[in-house]
Parts: structure tokens; C-alpha cells; sequence
């Protein structure tokens, strides 16, 4: 039997040494930049061209959160395929916290269903922060348009050419809840893909299109201004910003409830401490009295950083959209 000589066992012990030296320095940047983070600006990325809620809300939250952080969080539009192109943006950025996804619901749970192809997985790739705010979409169209209430469009949309009516559109969930409205209230749509609500309220009130079934944020401004009228909101319950306008279920289709929502997400990878702390801040800005009261003002019910229940309702979203795009017999494209 032969057994190790005193030179071997130095030399194995000085190889076990620096493994575990080497060890310990692979650990540490990941703990240092975590409680360090953030040490240097922050992106966050939308999906949509400026104006629409996902915008408003990112600029809003960078703000509070350059505050709370003492840091730059900058935002940056990438719009386009209905908000995949930033979505998947995020999806394939490096996992450091430094690049963050300000989502619309239906980056996360309609463009599955609806897109062939997609190049990122909603439930694989991301880490989820925060639900930011929940809000109606609002039946909106132009003043000039001859109808003064929803059961006018209605009827109003049976005299068209093909009995459909043009209705501008920024993203597949909206595409999703519009066939909603249409399956309890016979109204029949033809969905136009715009970049971003912007765009679509310019459609609307340029004569374009005639309807846009829209995000409350984008439109409050033009209806309060008379330039758009809005004719019901799809949540179960009024919008504090438009207390006026009803809700689909009101007008007769009782049970209807559709609301959208906006979430705050991270890639795949992110350091769990990095993660914390950013669950942490923005859990904090969303029961902020100033925010609280711009979300109201913006028709949104602010959210909480409950990670586990957003992964759930993620879930639970693509199910459902599954099934209403399976009624409505949308192919994905």
C-alpha cells in the first residue's frame, strides 16, 4: 500500500485552499452588489410608446423609487409587437438588477396565447417584484361620432359597412377584453394594432377608427376635456376618476368584470437579496399617501409586492385568455 507523501498532501491541501478561496470570491460581487444595490442608474424598460398607462406608471414608480434608493432609474420606450420587443428585452438582460420590465398584463398572459413564436416565457423568464395597479379599460370614442351612450354604439355598429366597428388597440389583452364586451353585448370589432393608447386616442380622435377600448390613465384627460366620450368602464365597480361612466355590468350584462393590470418584473436570475430589496422599496411606495392619491387620480388601484400571489394570478390569466380566445376563435398569428 503506498501512502501520500508530505509533498502531497501539501500540494492537495494548498489546491482545497485556493478552491475554496475561489469559492468565497464567486459569492462575493453577488452579496457586495446587493447591498450595495443600486450603485449605479437603474433602466426601466415599457414595451409601449409613451402615454399609455405602463408609461405613466413607470415614470411615476422611477420617480418614487430614485427617491427611496437614492439612484437613477431612468425609462426607456421599447415599443413594438405588442410589447414583446421589450419584454423579451428584459428577458435576455443580464440578471442584475439594473434592467427592469414594466409589464401591461398582457405581455405576461395574452401574448402567449395570441403570438406564434414568442421569444420569451412569461412564467420562465422573469423573476415577478411587484403588482403595480390594477384599472379598467373605457369604452371611448370620438365626440363627433352620433352616439351618446354603449346601447348607441351598439346599435350604431349594426350600420356599419360589415357590422364591425374599427377599434384601435394597443395590446392583445385589450384585444382579449374587447371580445369580452362583445360576447355579452353583441358589438363586433375590428381590432386595429397601434404602438402604444397614445397612438390609438390620436386614431380615435382623428377619425381613423371609431372606438377605442382603452386604458383609463390614457383617456381621462381627453374625456374630461369633452374630446372623447366614454360610454362604460369594464371593472365590476365605477372608476373613482370617472365616477360618471358606467360599468358594463350595470348597462345590463350583469357579473361582467375585466380589469387589466401592470406589474413590475426582474429576469430570470436576479439575485434574491436584489430582488428583496426592490420588493421591499416597492412594496413601500405603494401604500405612499402621494401615490396612492396620482394612481387614484390616474383611475388605477394601486398593488401590493406580493411575488407569490402575482405568479399566481399570471397563471390564472393565461387560462383564462386562453379560453376567451378559444370562443372568440382567435388564432394565434
Amino acid at each position: 500500500m503506498h501512502t501520500p507523501s508530505a509533498r502531497s498532501r501539501r500540494f492537495a491541501l494548498r489546491a482545497l485552499s485556493a478552491a475554496f478561496a475561489a469559492t468565497l470570491i464567486s459569492f462575493a460581487p453577488q452579496h457586495a452588489s446587493a447591498q450595495d444595490y443600486p450603485d449605479k442608474p437603474v433602466k426601466i424598460v415599457v414595451g409601449f410608446a409613451p402615454g399609455g398607462t405602463n408609461d405613466i406608471l413607470a415614470r411615476l414608480l422611477a420617480a418614487k423609487l430614485q427617491d427611496k434608493l437614492k439612484q437613477t432609474f431612468i425609462v426607456e420606450n421599447k415599443a413594438g409587437a405588442n410589447s414583446a420587443i421589450g419584454n423579451d428585452f428584459v428577458a435576455k438582460a443580464q440578471p442584475d438588477g439594473y434592467t427592469l420590465l414594466v409589464s401591461s398584463s398582457g405581455g405576461l398572459t395574452t401574448n402567449p396565447i395570441l403570438m406564434k413564436n414568442l421569444p420569451y416565457d412569461p412564467v420562465k423568464d422573469y423573476e415577478p417584484i411587484a403588482l403595480l395597479g390594477s384599472f379598467p379599460l373605457v369604452v371611448t370614442v370620438s365626440s363627433s361620432l352620433p352616439v351618446k351612450n354603449f346601447a348607441n354604439l351598439v346599435a350604431f355598429s349594426r350600420t356599419t359597412k360589415d357590422g364591425k366597428l374599427d377599434n384601435g388597440t394597443p395590446t392583445t389583452s385589450f384585444v382579449l377584453v374587447a371580445e369580452t364586451i362583445s360576447a355579452v353585448s353583441g358589438v363586433k370589432f375590428n381590432h386595429i394594432l397601434y404602438r402604444g393608447s397614445g397612438p390609438v386616442v390620436s386614431g380615435v380622435l382623428g377619425g381613423e377608427i371609431q372606438t377605442g377600448v382603452l386604458d383609463s390613465p390614457a383617456v381621462i384627460q381627453q374625456v374630461k376635456g369633452g374630446k372623447l366620450k366614454a360610454l362604460a368602464v369594464t371593472t365590476a365597480k365605477r372608476s373613482a376618476a370617472l365616477p360618471d361612466v358606467p360599468t358594463i355590468a350595470e348597462l345590463g350584462y350583469p357579473g361582467y368584470d375585466a380589469p387589466i393590470w401592470t406589474a413590475l418584473m426582474a429576469p430570470k436570475g436576479t439575485p434574491a437579496p436584489v430582488l428583496g430589496k426592490l420588493r421591499s422599496a416597492v412594496g413601500e411606495i405603494l401604500k405612499d399617501k402621494d401615490m396612492i392619491e396620482k394612481m387614484h387620480a390616474l383611475g388605477m388601484d394601486p398593488g401590493d409586492a406580493d411575488a407569490a400571489a402575482l405568479s399566481r394570478r399570471i397563471a390564472t390569466d393565461i387560462a383564462r385568455w386562453g379560453q376567451v380566445a378559444k370562443a372568440a376563435n382567435i388564432q394565434s398569428e
